[in-house]
C-alpha cells in the first residue's frame, strides 16, 4: 500500500475516514519513468516512494479494524481467514487497539463462495504473456478500444477505478495510458498477486474489497471500469448501482457484461451453453471435490483443442498452456452466478443512475481474437451528469 493512497480509502461499512497505524514500511527506489510522471502530476513531495508492507487501518465510527497484509489493504466488511492469520502474526501489535475489532457485517448472498472460487481460479495464474486467449499486447489494445478516445482524454491524470481487477493487468494499462493513479479492487486474493507483481509502480493501488461495499471515498473516480465481473454477483443491477457511486460528476463508466448473444449462434454453441447451464450449478456446489477437479481438467483439454482451432483461423489468438485452459474452464463452469444482460437493459439502469451519452461498444473495433466475444456480449460506456 502506497502511503499517499490513504485519502482515497474509506471504511466499507460507513465510508468514514481511516487512520493508518504502520507496523512495517519501506522506501522504494523508483524507476525514472515513474519519477517523470510524478513530476508531471506534482507528486514528488508527496511521499511518492513510501510503501506500507504491514499495518492496520482503523475506523473510529465503526470501531472496525482492517489489516494491511503484504502491502494489500484488506477492506472487506466481514471477517475472513486472512484476518485470523494476521491476528496470529501480529497479536502483540493488535493489543494496542483493544477498543477495535474485526468487521462483522454479513456478506451479500453468494459473496463468500465467489471469494473462495475466484481466489482458487487466480492464485496460480502466471504472468505468462497470455490472458484468456489474448496476448498482453492485444489485451491492452482491447482496453483502449473499450474506453475510447474521449475517455482517454478526459481521464488523463485523474483516478481510474477498476472493480474486479483480478491480476491487475487492465489496471496497469489504464495507469500507463491515462498517466494516472489506478486503483484495482477485487474480492479474491488475486489482488495479493497483483500487489506483489507491481509493487515497484507507485501509481498502481490494489485493495481487497466487495463491489457492494467499495472501500473508497464516494465519487472519486474519473473513470470507473468493470469487465466480466458484475454478472457474477447475486444481482447485476444492484452491483451496478453500488459501484456507480464511485463515479464522480462528469466521470465516465465502462461495463462489460455477459449478453444473450453468447447463448445463440450455431447448434454446437447452443448445446455447449445448455451444458454449461446444467453443469455449472453442480460444480459450484462441489468445487473442492476430486471428481469436479478431474472434470475441470478434462474440460481444459477441450479448451486446448478449441484454442488450437481458433489459432488456425486467426494467428493473433494467444496460445493456451494447460494452466491457461484450466483457468478458462474454471471461469466458465465454477461461478455460482452468471447473469446475462443486453444493451437496452444495462443502458436503462445507467440512465436511472444519472449517466448519459450511453453507447454500445462496437465489436469491430476490438482485436480480431476478441471480436466474436464482443459481438455476443455487452460493452457499455457513458458519462455521469448527476451526483
Amino acid at each position: 500500500m502506497w502511503s499517499r493512497a490513504l485519502h482515497w480509502y474509506a471504511c466499507p461499512i460507513c465510508h468514514g475516514a481511516l487512520r493508518l497505524e504502520i507496523l512495517d514500511e519501506r522506501r522504494v527506489d523508483l524507476a525514472p519513468e515513474y519519477l517523470t510522471i510524478a513530476k508531471e502530476l506534482g507528486l514528488l513531495e508527496a511521499d511518492i516512494n513510501r510503501f506500507i508492507e504491514s499495518a492496520v487501518l482503523l475506523c473510529a465510527n465503526c470501531r472496525a479494524l482492517y489489516p494491511v497484509v503484504q502491502g494489500l489493504p484488506v477492506l472487506i466488511p466481514y471477517t475472513t481467514p486472512t484476518h485470523t492469520e494476521f491476528e496470529a502474526a501480529h497479536k502483540a501489535s493488535l493489543a494496542a487497539f483493544p477498543e477495535y475489532g474485526w468487521p462483522a457485517t454479513v456478506a451479500v448472498p453468494g459473496e463468500e463462495y465467489v471469494m473462495r472460487s475466484f481466489a482458487a481460479e487466480w492464485k496460480d495464474y502466471d504472468y505468462d504473456g497470455v490472458i484468456w486467449d489474448l496476448s498482453y499486447e492485444d489485451h491492452e489494445k482491447r482496453f483502449l478500444a473499450e474506453v475510447g478516445d474521449q475517455i482517454l482524454r478526459d481521464g488523463r491524470g485523474g483516478i481510474f477505478v477498476e472493480v474486479g481487477c483480478g491480476l491487475g493487468l487492465t489496471t496497469l494499462f489504464a495507469s500507463k495510458n491515462l498517466r494516472c493513479d489506478a486503483i484495482g479492487v477485487d474480492l479474491s486474493l488475486a489482488v495479493l498477486r497483483a500487489t506483489s507483481q507491481f509493487k515497484e509502480n507507485p501509481f498502481l493501488h490494489f485493495v481487497q474489497g466487495s463491489a457492494f461495499y467499495l472501500p473508497l471515498r464516494p465519487s472519486i473516480a474519473t473513470v470507473l471500469y468493470s469487465h466480466g465481473v458484475l454478472h457474477h454477483t447475486y444481482s447485476t443491477q444492484r452491483a451496478v448501482t453500488a459501484v456507480s457511486e464511485q463515479c464522480g460528476r462528469n466521470g465516465w463508466i465502462y461495463l462489460w457484461l455477459y449478453g444473450s448473444g453468447s447463448k445463440q449462434g450455431s447448434v454446437a454453441r447452443r448445446i455447449a451453453f445448455a451444458l454449461e447451464e446444467t453443469v455449472r450449478p453442480v460444480i459450484a456446489r462441489h468445487l473442492s471435490a476430486l471428481p469436479v477437479r478431474a472434470a475441470l481438467s478434462s474440460m481444459a483439454c477441450a479448451y486446448l483443442a478449441v484454442n488450437a482451432f481458433h489459432r488456425l483461423h486467426d494467428p493473433s489468438v494467444g496460445k493456451y498452456t494447460f494452466a491457461n485452459a484450466v483457468h478458462a474452464a474454471r471461469d466458465r463452469f465454477t461461478p455460482l452466478f452468471a447473469h446475462r444482460h443486453d444493451f437496452p437493459e444495462v443502458a436503462g439502469w445507467l440512465r436511472q443512475l444519472g449517466f448519459e451519452r450511453l453507447e454500445k461498444v462496437d465489436w469491430q473495433t476490438m482485436p480480431t481474437a476478441n471480436q466474436a466475444n464482443y459481438r455476443r456480449n455487452t460493452g457499455v460506456r457513458g458519462r455521469r451528469v448527476l451526483t
